[in-house]
């Protein structure tokens, strides 16, 4: 069960929503009209999959918020401070058990 509040969790979907516009928002703006030799389909397909990231990350956040696991670590069940979700509002890892996954990742 979530730790936090509902009105937490509406805050953090709220935060959530205008991440998602913004990022919808982006995409539209940065795709050049005149790619004055710049391969329009590099730059959109590079777009495409920053994007693409951040928005599932959003996604997936939505689903742990409405499974009332929003705000709980992934790895070690642990609740993920809240100025981390503030900061970072997609966080799925408590500050540790993120320190290890790029640790192992590298």
């Amino acid at each position: 069960m979530s730790y936090l509040t509902e009105e937490q969790l509406t805050h953090f979907r709220e935060i959530l929503e205008r991440q998602e516009a913004a990022i919808r928002f982006r995409v539209r703006l940065t795709v050049p009209d005149d790619p004055d030799g710049c391969d329009v389909t590099e730059v959109d397909d590079a777009l495409s999959r920053k994007e693409f990231a951040e928005l599932a990350d959003i996604e997936a956040t939505k689903l742990r918020i409405s499974q009332r696991q929003y705000g709980l670590c992934s790895e070690c069940g642990c609740t993920i401070a809240e100025a981390r979700l503030e900061a970072y509002p997609t966080a799925k890892r408590c500050t540790h058990c993120q320190r290890l996954h790029e640790q192992h990742s590298q």
